[in-house]
Protein backbone atom coordinates (compact mmCIF):
# COMPACT_ATOMS: atom_id res chain seq x y z
CA UNK A 1 0.00 0.00 0.00
CA UNK A 2 1.63 3.24 -1.15
CA UNK A 3 1.16 6.51 0.72
CA UNK A 4 2.73 9.93 0.94
CA UNK A 5 2.80 10.02 4.75
CA UNK A 6 3.32 7.09 7.13
CA UNK A 7 1.84 7.69 10.59
CA UNK A 8 3.07 5.34 13.31
CA UNK A 9 0.46 5.22 16.07
CA UNK A 10 -3.33 5.36 15.97
CA UNK A 11 -4.14 7.40 19.06
CA UNK A 12 -5.97 10.72 18.91
CA UNK A 13 -2.89 12.66 17.73
CA UNK A 14 -2.12 10.27 14.90
CA UNK A 15 -5.74 10.01 13.79
CA UNK A 16 -6.31 13.79 13.90
CA UNK A 17 -3.18 14.24 11.82
CA UNK A 18 -4.32 11.60 9.35
CA UNK A 19 -7.74 13.19 8.85
CA UNK A 20 -6.21 16.67 8.50
CA UNK A 21 -3.75 15.44 5.85
CA UNK A 22 -6.48 13.56 3.99
CA UNK A 23 -8.61 16.71 3.98
CA UNK A 24 -5.64 18.42 2.30
CA UNK A 25 -5.44 15.81 -0.42
CA UNK A 26 -2.46 13.79 0.85
CA UNK A 27 -2.47 10.01 1.05
CA UNK A 28 -1.67 8.43 4.40
CA UNK A 29 -1.02 5.06 5.93
CA UNK A 30 -1.70 4.52 9.65
CA UNK A 31 0.00 1.65 11.47
CA UNK A 32 -0.57 0.60 15.08
CA UNK A 33 1.57 -2.00 16.81
CA UNK A 34 -1.17 -3.14 19.19
CA UNK A 35 -3.37 -6.01 18.06
CA UNK A 36 -6.51 -4.37 19.48
CA UNK A 37 -7.68 -0.81 20.04
CA UNK A 38 -7.39 0.31 23.67
CA UNK A 39 -10.79 0.04 25.43
CA UNK A 40 -10.15 2.67 28.12
CA UNK A 41 -11.58 6.14 28.69
CA UNK A 42 -8.24 7.66 29.78
CA UNK A 43 -7.99 11.29 28.57
CA UNK A 44 -11.64 12.24 28.13
CA UNK A 45 -11.82 16.04 28.40
CA UNK A 46 -12.12 17.92 25.11
CA UNK A 47 -11.10 21.50 25.75
CA UNK A 48 -12.66 24.47 23.99
CA UNK A 49 -9.82 24.99 21.51
CA UNK A 50 -9.91 21.36 20.40
CA UNK A 51 -13.66 21.67 19.78
CA UNK A 52 -13.04 24.71 17.59
CA UNK A 53 -10.41 22.88 15.56
CA UNK A 54 -12.77 19.95 15.10
CA UNK A 55 -15.36 22.40 13.74
CA UNK A 56 -12.84 23.57 11.13
CA UNK A 57 -12.12 19.90 10.34
CA UNK A 58 -15.84 19.27 9.81
CA UNK A 59 -16.50 16.69 12.54
CA UNK A 60 -17.84 18.84 15.39
CA UNK A 61 -21.50 17.73 15.04
CA UNK A 62 -20.52 14.11 15.65
CA UNK A 63 -18.26 15.13 18.55
CA UNK A 64 -21.07 17.05 20.23
CA UNK A 65 -23.57 14.26 19.65
CA UNK A 66 -21.39 11.59 21.25
CA UNK A 67 -19.81 13.63 24.05
CA UNK A 68 -21.27 14.79 27.36
CA UNK A 69 -21.48 18.21 28.96
CA UNK A 70 -19.02 19.17 31.67
CA UNK A 71 -21.93 20.31 33.86
CA UNK A 72 -22.03 17.15 35.98
CA UNK A 73 -18.27 17.26 36.55
CA UNK A 74 -17.80 20.82 37.76
CA UNK A 75 -18.15 19.72 41.38
CA UNK A 76 -15.61 17.74 43.38
CA UNK A 77 -16.74 15.75 46.43
CA UNK A 78 -14.07 15.18 49.07
CA UNK A 79 -14.67 12.16 51.29
CA UNK A 80 -12.69 10.62 54.14
CA UNK A 81 -10.66 7.45 53.57
CA UNK A 82 -11.82 5.33 55.22
CA UNK A 83 -15.38 6.62 55.41
CA UNK A 84 -16.15 8.37 58.72
CA UNK A 85 -19.87 8.79 58.12
CA UNK A 86 -19.64 12.56 57.63
CA UNK A 87 -21.16 14.17 54.53
CA UNK A 88 -18.69 14.98 51.75
CA UNK A 89 -17.22 18.43 51.35
CA UNK A 90 -18.24 19.80 47.95
CA UNK A 91 -15.96 22.16 46.03
CA UNK A 92 -16.69 23.92 42.75
CA UNK A 93 -13.57 23.15 40.74
CA UNK A 94 -14.50 25.34 37.77
CA UNK A 95 -16.85 28.22 37.27
CA UNK A 96 -19.58 27.89 34.69
CA UNK A 97 -18.31 28.99 31.30
CA UNK A 98 -20.57 30.99 29.03
CA UNK A 99 -20.36 31.20 25.27
CA UNK A 100 -19.79 34.58 23.67
CA UNK A 101 -19.72 35.87 20.09
CA UNK A 102 -15.92 35.55 20.05
CA UNK A 103 -15.84 32.25 21.94
CA UNK A 104 -18.83 30.09 20.98
CA UNK A 105 -17.60 26.73 22.32
CA UNK A 106 -16.24 27.38 25.81
CA UNK A 107 -17.82 24.40 27.53
CA UNK A 108 -15.48 21.44 27.93
CA UNK A 109 -16.98 18.20 26.60
CA UNK A 110 -16.26 14.67 27.81
CA UNK A 111 -15.70 11.83 25.39
CA UNK A 112 -13.64 8.81 26.37
CA UNK A 113 -10.45 8.42 24.40
CA UNK A 114 -11.58 5.03 23.10
CA UNK A 115 -14.79 6.54 21.71
CA UNK A 116 -12.96 9.64 20.50
CA UNK A 117 -10.53 7.49 18.52
CA UNK A 118 -13.37 5.39 17.15
CA UNK A 119 -15.12 8.50 15.84
CA UNK A 120 -11.96 9.65 14.06
CA UNK A 121 -11.39 6.19 12.60
CA UNK A 122 -14.98 6.11 11.30
CA UNK A 123 -14.55 9.42 9.45
CA UNK A 124 -11.22 8.36 7.99
CA UNK A 125 -12.62 5.06 6.75
CA UNK A 126 -16.00 6.32 5.54
CA UNK A 127 -14.67 9.40 3.74
CA UNK A 128 -11.31 8.16 2.45
CA UNK A 129 -11.31 4.37 2.67
CA UNK A 130 -8.25 4.33 4.92
CA UNK A 131 -8.15 1.76 7.70
CA UNK A 132 -5.80 1.55 10.67
CA UNK A 133 -3.45 -1.42 10.29
CA UNK A 134 -3.40 -3.18 13.67
CA UNK A 135 -0.54 -5.44 14.67
CA UNK A 136 1.85 -3.47 12.46
CA UNK A 137 4.92 -2.06 14.19
CA UNK A 138 7.48 0.43 12.93
CA UNK A 139 10.87 -1.13 13.68
CA UNK A 140 13.29 1.30 12.06
CA UNK A 141 13.67 3.91 9.34
CA UNK A 142 16.29 5.64 7.20
CA UNK A 143 16.07 9.21 5.98
CA UNK A 144 17.08 10.26 2.46
CA UNK A 145 17.00 13.72 0.86
CA UNK A 146 13.64 13.11 -0.83
CA UNK A 147 12.08 10.16 1.01
CA UNK A 148 12.06 7.94 4.09
CA UNK A 149 12.48 4.16 4.04
CA UNK A 150 10.60 2.47 6.91
CA UNK A 151 10.76 -1.14 8.03
CA UNK A 152 7.55 -2.62 9.40
CA UNK A 153 6.82 -5.86 11.21
CA UNK A 154 3.28 -7.20 11.21
CA UNK A 155 1.23 -10.30 11.82
CA UNK A 156 -0.51 -11.87 8.80
CA UNK A 157 -2.57 -15.01 9.39
CA UNK A 158 -0.79 -15.44 12.74
CA UNK A 159 2.60 -15.32 11.03
CA UNK A 160 5.22 -12.57 11.39
CA UNK A 161 5.89 -10.65 8.16
CA UNK A 162 8.40 -7.88 7.46
CA UNK A 163 7.75 -5.07 5.00
CA UNK A 164 9.88 -2.22 3.70
CA UNK A 165 8.07 0.89 2.50
CA UNK A 166 9.17 4.17 0.97
CA UNK A 167 7.25 7.32 1.88
CA UNK A 168 7.83 11.04 1.56
CA UNK A 169 7.24 11.73 5.25
CA UNK A 170 7.11 9.82 8.55
CA UNK A 171 5.31 11.01 11.68
CA UNK A 172 5.69 9.29 15.03
CA UNK A 173 2.47 9.32 17.04
CA UNK A 174 3.72 6.21 18.79
CA UNK A 175 3.50 7.24 22.41
CA UNK A 176 5.89 7.80 25.28
CA UNK A 177 8.18 4.92 24.24
CA UNK A 178 8.30 6.27 20.69
CA UNK A 179 10.53 4.39 18.27
CA UNK A 180 10.52 7.43 16.00
CA UNK A 181 11.71 9.78 18.73
CA UNK A 182 14.46 7.43 19.88
CA UNK A 183 15.80 6.77 16.39
CA UNK A 184 15.75 10.49 15.59
CA UNK A 185 17.96 10.96 18.65
CA UNK A 186 15.69 13.59 20.19
CA UNK A 187 16.22 14.26 23.89
CA UNK A 188 13.31 13.58 26.23
CA UNK A 189 14.27 15.51 29.32
CA UNK A 190 12.17 15.87 32.44
CA UNK A 191 11.36 13.95 35.57
CA UNK A 192 9.61 10.82 36.80
CA UNK A 193 8.08 11.60 40.21
CA UNK A 194 8.16 8.80 42.76
CA UNK A 195 4.53 7.86 42.66
CA UNK A 196 2.45 4.93 41.43
CA UNK A 197 -1.24 4.28 40.96
CA UNK A 198 -3.68 1.72 39.65
CA UNK A 199 -6.16 3.09 37.16
CA UNK A 200 -8.88 1.76 34.88
CA UNK A 201 -12.58 1.73 34.06
CA UNK A 202 -15.23 -0.33 35.83
CA UNK A 203 -19.01 -0.61 35.81
CA UNK A 204 -20.95 0.14 39.00
CA UNK A 205 -24.21 -1.68 39.66
CA UNK A 206 -27.04 -0.84 42.02
CA UNK A 207 -28.28 2.58 43.07
CA UNK A 208 -25.46 3.68 45.40
CA UNK A 209 -23.45 5.47 42.74
CA UNK A 210 -24.94 6.67 39.45
CA UNK A 211 -22.98 8.45 36.74
CA UNK A 212 -25.88 10.76 35.86
CA UNK A 213 -26.84 11.95 39.32
CA UNK A 214 -24.45 14.91 39.29
CA UNK A 215 -22.03 13.81 42.01
CA UNK A 216 -19.07 14.93 39.93
CA UNK A 217 -15.54 13.76 40.73
CA UNK A 218 -15.23 11.77 43.97
CA UNK A 219 -11.96 12.14 45.88
CA UNK A 220 -11.05 10.16 48.99
CA UNK A 221 -8.56 11.80 51.37
CA UNK A 222 -6.43 9.88 53.87
CA UNK A 223 -5.99 11.00 57.50
CA UNK A 224 -2.59 12.47 56.57
CA UNK A 225 -4.39 14.75 54.05
CA UNK A 226 -3.06 12.96 50.98
CA UNK A 227 -5.36 11.68 48.23
CA UNK A 228 -6.13 7.97 48.34
CA UNK A 229 -8.27 7.54 45.25
CA UNK A 230 -10.66 8.98 42.71
CA UNK A 231 -13.77 7.98 40.81
CA UNK A 232 -15.03 9.91 37.80
CA UNK A 233 -18.27 9.16 35.95
CA UNK A 234 -17.48 8.41 32.29
CA UNK A 235 -20.90 9.63 31.12
CA UNK A 236 -21.34 6.86 28.57
CA UNK A 237 -24.99 6.72 27.46
CA UNK A 238 -26.80 3.66 28.74
CA UNK A 239 -24.00 2.59 31.05
CA UNK A 240 -22.96 3.30 34.64
CA UNK A 241 -19.23 3.37 33.96
CA UNK A 242 -16.59 5.00 36.16
CA UNK A 243 -12.90 5.69 35.79
CA UNK A 244 -10.97 4.95 38.99
CA UNK A 245 -7.53 5.73 40.38
CA UNK A 246 -6.03 4.15 43.49
CA UNK A 247 -2.96 6.07 44.60
CA UNK A 248 -0.15 4.13 46.18
CA UNK A 249 1.52 4.53 49.56
CA UNK A 250 3.89 2.40 51.64
CA UNK A 251 1.04 0.18 52.85
CA UNK A 252 -0.33 -0.79 49.43
CA UNK A 253 0.85 -3.50 47.06
CA UNK A 254 -0.21 -1.98 43.75
CA UNK A 255 1.03 -4.90 41.71
CA UNK A 256 -1.27 -7.20 43.67
CA UNK A 257 -4.16 -4.72 43.45
CA UNK A 258 -3.80 -4.53 39.66
CA UNK A 259 -3.56 -8.32 39.28
CA UNK A 260 -7.32 -8.95 39.17
CA UNK A 261 -10.76 -7.40 39.42
CA UNK A 262 -11.28 -9.05 42.82
CA UNK A 263 -8.07 -7.59 44.26
CA UNK A 264 -8.91 -4.14 42.95
CA UNK A 265 -12.42 -4.20 44.47
CA UNK A 266 -11.08 -5.52 47.78
CA UNK A 267 -8.53 -2.71 47.96
CA UNK A 268 -11.07 -0.06 47.00
CA UNK A 269 -13.48 -1.15 49.74
CA UNK A 270 -10.71 -1.26 52.35
CA UNK A 271 -9.28 2.14 51.41
CA UNK A 272 -12.54 4.06 51.09
CA UNK A 273 -14.74 2.15 53.50
CA UNK A 274 -17.54 2.42 50.93
CA UNK A 275 -18.50 -1.24 50.89
CA UNK A 276 -21.99 -0.36 49.73
CA UNK A 277 -20.60 0.42 46.25
CA UNK A 278 -21.09 -2.73 44.17
CA UNK A 279 -19.00 -3.24 41.07
CA UNK A 280 -19.77 -4.98 37.80
CA UNK A 281 -17.57 -5.68 34.80
CA UNK A 282 -13.98 -4.41 34.77
CA UNK A 283 -13.25 -2.91 31.33
CA UNK A 284 -9.50 -2.47 31.76
CA UNK A 285 -6.91 -1.80 34.46
CA UNK A 286 -3.21 -1.10 34.67
CA UNK A 287 -0.36 0.41 36.67
CA UNK A 288 0.43 4.06 36.04
CA UNK A 289 3.55 6.05 36.85
CA UNK A 290 3.73 9.78 36.09
CA UNK A 291 6.31 11.08 33.65
CA UNK A 292 6.87 14.75 32.89
CA UNK A 293 9.05 15.13 29.80
CA UNK A 294 9.32 16.79 26.39
CA UNK A 295 11.53 16.72 23.35
CA UNK A 296 14.07 19.37 22.46
CA UNK A 297 12.80 19.36 18.87
CA UNK A 298 9.59 18.10 17.25
CA UNK A 299 11.30 16.67 14.20
CA UNK A 300 14.25 16.50 11.89
CA UNK A 301 14.30 16.41 8.11
CA UNK A 302 11.34 14.39 6.85
CA UNK A 303 10.45 12.84 10.21
CA UNK A 304 8.35 14.40 13.00
CA UNK A 305 6.76 13.51 16.33
CA UNK A 306 3.35 14.48 17.75
CA UNK A 307 1.45 13.85 20.98
CA UNK A 308 2.94 11.60 23.66
CA UNK A 309 5.87 10.82 21.39
CA UNK A 310 6.86 14.46 21.90
CA UNK A 311 5.62 15.21 25.42
CA UNK A 312 4.24 13.34 28.43
CA UNK A 313 2.69 14.88 31.50
CA UNK A 314 0.45 14.55 34.51
CA UNK A 315 -3.26 14.10 33.69
CA UNK A 316 -4.12 17.02 35.99
CA UNK A 317 -5.65 19.84 33.99
CA UNK A 318 -6.75 17.72 31.02
CA UNK A 319 -4.19 19.24 28.67
CA UNK A 320 -2.13 16.40 27.24
CA UNK A 321 -4.46 14.75 24.75
CA UNK A 322 -5.69 18.15 23.58
CA UNK A 323 -2.13 19.37 23.15
CA UNK A 324 -1.30 16.32 21.03
CA UNK A 325 -4.26 16.97 18.74
CA UNK A 326 -3.13 20.57 18.39
CA UNK A 327 0.39 19.41 17.49
CA UNK A 328 -1.20 17.61 14.58
CA UNK A 329 -3.19 20.62 13.37
CA UNK A 330 -0.08 22.80 13.47
CA UNK A 331 1.94 20.28 11.45
CA UNK A 332 -0.68 19.12 8.95
CA UNK A 333 -1.25 22.29 6.93
CA UNK A 334 2.46 23.02 6.66
CA UNK A 335 3.31 19.49 5.59
CA UNK A 336 0.50 19.58 3.02
CA UNK A 337 1.75 22.81 1.44
CA UNK A 338 5.30 21.50 1.20
CA UNK A 339 4.17 18.18 -0.31
CA UNK A 340 2.09 20.05 -2.90
CA UNK A 341 5.12 22.09 -3.89
CA UNK A 342 3.42 25.30 -2.74
CA UNK A 343 5.67 26.07 0.25
CA UNK A 344 9.40 25.75 0.98
CA UNK A 345 10.60 22.88 3.18
CA UNK A 346 11.93 25.50 5.59
CA UNK A 347 8.36 26.24 6.73
CA UNK A 348 8.36 22.90 8.58
CA UNK A 349 10.89 24.24 11.08
CA UNK A 350 8.14 26.49 12.43
CA UNK A 351 6.26 23.41 13.69
CA UNK A 352 8.91 22.82 16.33
CA UNK A 353 9.53 26.52 16.93
CA UNK A 354 5.85 27.21 17.58
CA UNK A 355 4.93 24.13 19.61
CA UNK A 356 7.98 24.03 21.91
CA UNK A 357 7.12 27.08 24.07
CA UNK A 358 3.43 26.08 24.20
CA UNK A 359 4.22 22.57 25.43
CA UNK A 360 6.80 23.86 27.91
CA UNK A 361 4.16 26.16 29.38
CA UNK A 362 1.63 23.30 29.46
CA UNK A 363 4.05 21.05 31.33
CA UNK A 364 4.76 23.76 33.89
CA UNK A 365 1.04 24.28 34.56
CA UNK A 366 0.08 20.61 34.77
CA UNK A 367 3.10 19.78 36.92
CA UNK A 368 2.17 22.51 39.37
CA UNK A 369 -1.37 21.11 39.58
CA UNK A 370 0.02 17.60 40.02
CA UNK A 371 2.18 18.63 42.96
CA UNK A 372 -0.67 20.45 44.65
CA UNK A 373 -3.43 17.90 44.05
CA UNK A 374 -2.00 14.41 43.52
CA UNK A 375 1.43 14.41 45.15
CA UNK A 376 1.45 17.19 47.74
CA UNK A 377 3.97 17.60 50.50
CA UNK A 378 2.53 17.12 54.03
CA UNK A 379 0.03 19.86 54.82
CA UNK A 380 0.25 21.43 51.34
CA UNK A 381 -2.53 19.67 49.45
CA UNK A 382 -4.89 21.97 47.58
CA UNK A 383 -8.38 21.39 46.24
CA UNK A 384 -9.00 20.98 42.54
CA UNK A 385 -9.25 24.40 40.89
CA UNK A 386 -9.42 24.93 37.14
CA UNK A 387 -8.72 28.32 35.57
CA UNK A 388 -9.94 29.51 32.19
CA UNK A 389 -6.46 29.20 30.68
CA UNK A 390 -6.99 25.43 30.60
CA UNK A 391 -9.61 25.93 27.88
CA UNK A 392 -6.55 26.62 25.68
CA UNK A 393 -8.12 29.64 24.01
CA UNK A 394 -5.12 31.76 24.97
CA UNK A 395 -2.55 29.53 23.25
CA UNK A 396 -0.64 31.68 20.80
CA UNK A 397 2.34 31.87 18.46
CA UNK A 398 3.05 35.58 18.84
CA UNK A 399 6.79 35.00 18.91
CA UNK A 400 6.85 32.90 15.75
CA UNK A 401 9.01 34.04 12.84
CA UNK A 402 6.21 32.85 10.55
CA UNK A 403 3.68 35.48 11.70
CA UNK A 404 3.55 39.14 10.70
CA UNK A 405 2.08 41.92 12.82
CA UNK A 406 2.08 45.46 11.43
CA UNK A 407 0.02 46.87 14.30
CA UNK A 408 1.95 45.50 17.27
CA UNK A 409 5.55 45.50 16.11
CA UNK A 410 7.48 44.71 19.31
CA UNK A 411 8.24 41.00 18.98
CA UNK A 412 10.52 41.15 22.01
CA UNK A 413 7.54 41.81 24.26
CA UNK A 414 7.10 38.69 26.40
CA UNK A 415 3.77 36.89 26.46
CA UNK A 416 2.75 33.64 28.10
CA UNK A 417 2.21 31.08 25.29
CA UNK A 418 -1.06 30.13 27.05
CA UNK A 419 -2.49 33.55 27.80
CA UNK A 420 -2.91 35.77 24.76
CA UNK A 421 -5.82 38.16 25.09
CA UNK A 422 -5.15 38.92 28.73
CA UNK A 423 -3.67 42.20 27.55
CA UNK A 424 -6.91 43.17 25.80
CA UNK A 425 -5.50 42.91 22.28
CA UNK A 426 -5.89 40.65 19.25
CA UNK A 427 -2.54 40.11 17.58
CA UNK A 428 -0.85 38.06 14.92
CA UNK A 429 -0.18 34.62 16.38
CA UNK A 430 -3.35 34.63 18.46
CA UNK A 431 -6.34 32.35 18.03
CA UNK A 432 -8.69 33.89 15.46
CA UNK A 433 -11.98 34.89 17.19
CA UNK A 434 -15.37 33.98 15.83
CA UNK A 435 -17.89 36.58 14.67
CA UNK A 436 -21.55 35.55 14.18
CA UNK A 437 -24.48 37.32 12.49
CA UNK A 438 -22.73 37.94 9.17
CA UNK A 439 -24.97 38.31 6.11
CA UNK A 440 -24.14 38.22 2.41
CA UNK A 441 -24.10 41.55 0.61
CA UNK A 442 -25.51 40.31 -2.67
CA UNK A 443 -29.10 39.19 -2.86
CA UNK A 444 -27.96 36.55 -5.35
CA UNK A 445 -25.86 34.85 -2.72
CA UNK A 446 -27.04 32.50 -0.01
CA UNK A 447 -28.99 34.68 2.38
CA UNK A 448 -28.29 32.52 5.43
CA UNK A 449 -26.65 34.21 8.41
CA UNK A 450 -23.22 32.73 9.01
CA UNK A 451 -20.23 33.11 11.30
CA UNK A 452 -16.52 33.19 10.61
CA UNK A 453 -16.18 29.75 12.18
CA UNK A 454 -18.49 28.47 9.43
CA UNK A 455 -15.91 29.69 6.91
CA UNK A 456 -12.59 28.73 8.49
CA UNK A 457 -11.22 25.43 7.26
CA UNK A 458 -8.11 23.30 7.66
CA UNK A 459 -7.33 23.28 3.92
CA UNK A 460 -6.68 26.94 3.14
CA UNK A 461 -5.86 30.38 4.50
CA UNK A 462 -8.80 32.73 5.04
CA UNK A 463 -8.08 36.38 4.34
CA UNK A 464 -10.41 38.72 6.25
CA UNK A 465 -10.47 42.20 4.75
CA UNK A 466 -11.96 44.89 7.00
CA UNK A 467 -12.09 48.03 4.81
CA UNK A 468 -14.01 50.12 7.31
CA UNK A 469 -14.78 53.47 5.76
CA UNK A 470 -11.60 53.56 3.67
CA UNK A 471 -13.32 52.95 0.38
CA UNK A 472 -12.51 50.58 -2.45
CA UNK A 473 -8.87 51.52 -3.08
CA UNK A 474 -7.52 49.52 -0.16
CA UNK A 475 -9.69 46.53 -1.04
CA UNK A 476 -8.62 46.58 -4.69
CA UNK A 477 -4.90 46.52 -3.98
CA UNK A 478 -5.26 43.72 -1.40
CA UNK A 479 -7.29 41.61 -3.82
CA UNK A 480 -4.77 42.24 -6.59
CA UNK A 481 -1.99 41.02 -4.29
CA UNK A 482 -3.97 37.89 -3.37
CA UNK A 483 -4.35 36.94 -7.04
CA UNK A 484 -0.58 36.32 -7.07
CA UNK A 485 -1.07 33.17 -4.97
CA UNK A 486 -2.79 29.80 -5.56
CA UNK A 487 -6.52 30.44 -5.53
CA UNK A 488 -7.30 26.98 -4.14
CA UNK A 489 -5.14 27.62 -1.07
CA UNK A 490 -6.75 30.84 0.15
CA UNK A 491 -10.14 32.47 0.29
CA UNK A 492 -10.77 36.19 0.61
CA UNK A 493 -13.65 37.48 2.74
CA UNK A 494 -14.63 41.13 2.61
CA UNK A 495 -16.24 42.18 5.90
CA UNK A 496 -18.16 45.45 5.55
CA UNK A 497 -19.26 47.46 8.60
CA UNK A 498 -22.90 47.17 9.61
CA UNK A 499 -23.65 50.61 8.18
CA UNK A 500 -23.31 49.01 4.72
CA UNK A 501 -26.33 47.73 2.83
CA UNK A 502 -27.24 45.80 -0.28
CA UNK A 503 -27.12 49.06 -2.22
CA UNK A 504 -23.39 49.47 -1.49
CA UNK A 505 -21.29 49.70 -4.64
CA UNK A 506 -19.81 46.32 -5.51
CA UNK A 507 -17.54 47.23 -8.44
CA UNK A 508 -14.36 46.08 -6.71
CA UNK A 509 -16.00 44.04 -3.97
CA UNK A 510 -17.10 41.51 -6.58
CA UNK A 511 -13.48 40.46 -6.93
CA UNK A 512 -13.61 39.00 -3.43
CA UNK A 513 -14.64 35.38 -2.98
CA UNK A 514 -17.31 36.48 -0.49
CA UNK A 515 -18.61 39.83 0.73
CA UNK A 516 -20.32 39.94 4.12
CA UNK A 517 -21.99 42.63 6.19
CA UNK A 518 -21.15 42.66 9.90
CA UNK A 519 -24.78 43.23 10.85
CA UNK A 520 -24.29 43.10 14.62
CA UNK A 521 -20.76 44.53 14.66
CA UNK A 522 -19.15 41.41 16.16
CA UNK A 523 -16.52 41.17 13.44
CA UNK A 524 -15.12 44.66 13.94
CA UNK A 525 -15.46 44.41 17.73
CA UNK A 526 -13.98 40.93 18.17
CA UNK A 527 -11.03 41.71 15.90
CA UNK A 528 -10.70 45.19 17.44
CA UNK A 529 -10.79 46.98 14.10
CA UNK A 530 -11.49 50.70 14.06
CA UNK A 531 -13.92 51.75 11.33
CA UNK A 532 -11.44 54.33 10.00
CA UNK A 533 -8.46 51.90 9.90
CA UNK A 534 -8.55 49.39 7.04
CA UNK A 535 -7.09 46.10 8.29
CA UNK A 536 -6.43 42.61 6.96
CA UNK A 537 -6.30 39.48 9.11
CA UNK A 538 -4.88 36.40 7.44
CA UNK A 539 -6.12 33.31 9.29
CA UNK A 540 -4.07 30.15 8.90
CA UNK A 541 -5.59 26.70 8.28
CA UNK A 542 -5.07 25.89 11.97
CA UNK A 543 -7.25 28.84 13.01
CA UNK A 544 -4.47 31.15 14.20
CA UNK A 545 -3.86 34.67 12.89
CA UNK A 546 -0.86 34.46 10.60
CA UNK A 547 -0.79 38.15 9.79
CA UNK A 548 -2.31 41.43 10.95
CA UNK A 549 -1.81 43.81 8.03
CA UNK A 550 -2.46 47.54 7.87
CA UNK A 551 -0.26 48.42 4.86
CA UNK A 552 -2.39 46.61 2.29
CA UNK A 553 -0.59 45.02 -0.66
CA UNK A 554 2.86 45.22 0.92
CA UNK A 555 1.84 43.39 4.10
CA UNK A 556 -0.01 40.65 2.24
CA UNK A 557 3.03 40.00 0.08
CA UNK A 558 5.34 40.10 3.07
CA UNK A 559 3.40 37.42 4.94
CA UNK A 560 2.84 35.08 2.02
CA UNK A 561 6.48 35.37 0.96
CA UNK A 562 7.22 33.28 4.04
CA UNK A 563 4.48 30.76 3.23
CA UNK A 564 4.34 30.18 -0.54
CA UNK A 565 7.11 29.56 -3.02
Amino acid sequence: MSATVLIAGAGTSGLALALSLLRNGLSVRIVEKQLHFHPGERGAGLQSRTLELYKFLGILPDILERSASETTLRNVQYLSAPDDGKPPRIVHAAQESKNSPARPLVETRFLGQNRHEQLLREHILAEYGVQVELGTELQSFEQHPDHVVARLAKIVDSNPVEETVSVNWLVGADGARSVVRKQLGLSFLGESPEMEAVTGDIHVIGETLKQDQGDGLLVWIRPDDTPAGFMRPCLVPGKNLFQFIILGNKDLDLVKISSSREEMIKAFHEITGKRDIEFGELVWMGLWKPNIRMVDSFGNGRVFVVGDAAHVHSPTGGQGMNSGVQDSFNLAWKLALVEKGAAPVSILKSYSDERTPVIASMLNMTTELFRKELAPKPGQRQDFVRGSELLQLGINYRGSLLVLDEKYTDKDELVDPYRSGDDGTVRAGDRAPDAPSLTHLSANENANIISLFDIFTTVRHTVLIFPGTAGEGFVTEVLEALREYPSNLLKSILVLPRSSSSSTSTSSFAQSAMTLIDTEGYGYVNYMVAADTPTVFIVRPDGYIGALVTSGRQGVRSYFSGIFL
